[in-house]
């Protein structure tokens, strides 16, 4: 099983610490079943990932992902909810990676979620 450290040291980034408390915990302060809505669409988080999930993923969408985007969580819909590091590596947004967009253009399977882990944070805790 991998940690989260050695998921940073493979991307070379840092995870937000309220990702890090939140994973700790076991994510037990959040309700799976919060609604997102991106652009038009509606989804559901089904799950938040394990670091082995986190690893499988990345390995098997790096042409995709990158080293600057890491799910965290995945939806209803088999897609990814994301950290987003392209942008500012020291905090990154929370973004919705839709596979199927992604097929078809890099930047159409990207869409905006939230400017930081907390702003989600809050979003999911609210709930």
């Amino acid at each position: 099983m991998r940690s989260l450290e050695s998921i940073e040291k493979k991307q070379n980034i840092k995870f937000p610490e309220e990702y890090k408390r939140l994973y700790q915990s076991n994510f037990k302060e959040i309700d799976n079943g919060m609604e997102i809505h991106a652009g038009d669409d509606v989804f559901y988080i089904s799950k938040f990932l394990t670091t082995t999930e986190i690893n499988d993923i990345l390995e098997e969408f790096h042409d995709f992902l990158g080293y600057d985007i890491v799910p965290i969580a995945e939806t209803d819909y088999d897609d990814y909810i994301c950290l987003n590091y392209r942008e500012n590596m020291k905090k990154p947004s929370i973004v919705y990676w839709n596979y199927e967009l992604a097929l078809e253009s890099l930047e159409e399977g990207i869409l905006f979620l939230y400017d930081s882990m907390y702003e989600f944070e809050t979003k999911l805790i609210q709930k």
